[in-house]
Formats: structure tokens, C-alpha cells, sequence
């Protein structure tokens, strides 16, 4: 078994060692995919579906890896965010938007995998910690309802679809109820620049 710097180094390289450490990779990815993603959404999920997706994307963003945590713990948070965005389109196949009442005590969940080591683990929890708040208290309830579905991955067409409205004017609605985000940030005191990291760092 190869140590965490090794085995990203040769999966830098080439050769038959490179197809050895990108074997093991792949192994340490179906691993921690079947056991945290199991049984989410109430459903087993089966990491052979995914895990060359996740795998792929890895090695297309190796330049993307700065070193500030193990290589195999960034390697895994993109492969987990992965998983997750794809439970959620089988899940979203099913369910209503309405779950997204506030109502009924059903809280959006965006498509992030939290890791306490790594750097900016605590500036994204204060942007979704501030965009929950805001999608609360100042968008109308049908904003409110589009806007959760489609940070939750719900596609255009299903949340037209589910509001009885039509493309244009769902892209109307969730304009506006990001400018009112926007403003809601800047009052909070969060540059663009703390935003789009924090999405950018949550989204698949």
C-alpha cells in the first residue's frame, strides 16, 4: 500500500506504476463512497456506478491539488460531492418540491462535503450558514421553494414543471431571488470573493 505523497506522485507520472497507484485510488474512492454515501435518501447506494465518474474527475484536476491536506482526503471529498449530486438526481426523480416547505421542516441541502482539515472549511460554513438565512427571511415563498430546488440540484424544466410556469419566467424568479441574496450578503459583510469560493468549493 502506498503512503498518501507517493502515491500521488506516481499518479502524476506514467507507466505501469502510474496504473498501479491509479488502481489503488480507485479502490480507496469505491471504499469510502460505499460507506459514507450508504443508505442516504433512505436507499443503498451502489459506488461501481459512479466511482469512475468520480475517479476521472480526479485525474482531470490534479493540478487543481495544492497540497494543503492529504491527497486522498481531497481526492475523496470531490469524488463524495459527486456521489451525492448524482443520489440527488435519482432522489429528485420522486419528490416533490413542496418537501422544500419551510413548513413542513424540510432543509435544503446543498451538494457539499465538509472537511474539518481543510482550509477553508470554516469561511464555507458561515456563507451557507448566511444563505440559509437569507433564503428564509427575504424571498417570497415561490422564490424561496425554486430557489432551495435549485441549489438542490433540481433541474430547470422539473421546478417549471412543479410551479406550473415556463422556462423564461422560472429564470425571472430565481434571477431575482439571487439579487436579493446578493444584496443580503452584502449587508452581511461577505465579499463576491468569500461567496464564490465557498460555492465553488460546494458544487459538483
Amino acid at each position: 500500500m502506498l503512503d498518501d505523497d507517493e502515491l500521488f506522485r506516481l499518479i502524476k507520472g506514467d507507466g505501469t506504476s502510474r496504473d498501479d497507484a491509479i488502481a489503488q485510488l480507485r479502490a480507496i474512492l469505491l471504499r469510502g463512497l460505499s460507506k459514507s454515501l450508504n443508505n442516504r435518501y433512505g436507499k443503498p447506494f451502489h459506488a461501481e456506478d459512479i466511482v469512475q465518474d468520480a475517479l476521472m474527475k480526479v485525474l482531470g484536476s490534479l493540478d487543481k491539488f495544492e497540497g494543503r491536506s492529504k491527497f486522498t482526503t481531497w481526492a475523496m471529498t470531490i469524488a463524495t460531492r459527486i456521489g451525492i449530486s448524482a443520489l440527488r438526481r435519482k432522489y429528485h426523480q420522486d419528490v416533490s418540491m413542496t418537501a422544500f416547505d419551510r413548513d413542513e421542516g424540510h432543509a435544503m441541502e446543498i451538494a457539499i462535503a465538509v472537511e474539518p482539515n481543510l482550509p477553508n472549511a470554516e469561511s464555507r460554513a458561515q456563507v451557507f450558514s448566511v444563505l440559509q438565512k437569507l433564503i428564509d427571511t427575504e424571498l417570497t415563498d415561490k422564490q424561496r421553494l425554486a430557489t432551495r430546488a435549485f441549489l438542490s440540484n433540481f433541474a430547470t424544466d422539473e421546478i417549471a414543471e412543479q410551479l406550473s410556469m415556463n422556462r423564461n419566467a422560472v429564470y425571472k424568479l430565481i434571477h431575482d431571488a439571487r439579487q436579493k441574496l446578493k444584496d443580503g450578503f452584502v449587508r452581511a459583510g461577505l465579499t463576491s470573493d468569500d461567496i464564490f469560493e465557498a460555492l465553488a468549493s460546494g458544487s459538483k
